[in-house]
């Protein structure tokens, strides 16, 4: 049977961490992923989805919509799991239900360190813009 992609319940919440922690070793300190989970749960908790099989968290993306561009993060499916089309089953989620919120475009930012899943979202519709990222960390 494939995963399900459900909303994220609270439950889920050791299941994601590992799963982050696992798929994101060298994220800055800034992306622990419990705080990321609970300041999520506090803003905007509907944009948040897991793949489950059975008990079992083995996929998870979270959302985000400003009210013109949606965003896409924390892209992560356990490494047993990837091939089966369980990241795309979760973006395909998340763009539907950005759409139905009056969504007009989705974007996302890949880091160069992970360019092997720049193939995915390149097969779920997404091309790269000609344009670059500029960020500011706020209270490191």
């Amino acid at each position: 049977m494939p995963a399900r992609v459900r909303r994220f319940a609270p439950r889920d919440t050791d299941a994601v961490v590992a799963l982050w922690e696992e798929c994101f070793p060298d994220d800055p300190a800034r992306n622990e992923p419990r705080g990321v989970i609970e300041r999520k749960l506090a803003r905007d908790p509907d944009l948040f989805w897991v793949a489950t099989d059975g008990d079992a968290v083995v996929g998870a993306l979270l959302g985000g919509y400003d009210g013109y561009r949606g965003w896409l993060y924390h892209l992560a499916v356990t490494a047993e799991r990837r091939g089966e089309g369980i990241a795309r089953r979760l973006v395909e989620r998340a763009v539907l239900e950005l759409e139905t919120l009056g969504c007009v475009k989705v974007n996302l930012q890949v880091r160069r360190s992970n360019s092997m899943v720049v193939g995915l979202y390149e097969a779920v519709g997404f091309e790269e813009f000609d344009a670059f990222n500029l960020g500011r960390v706020i209270g490191s």
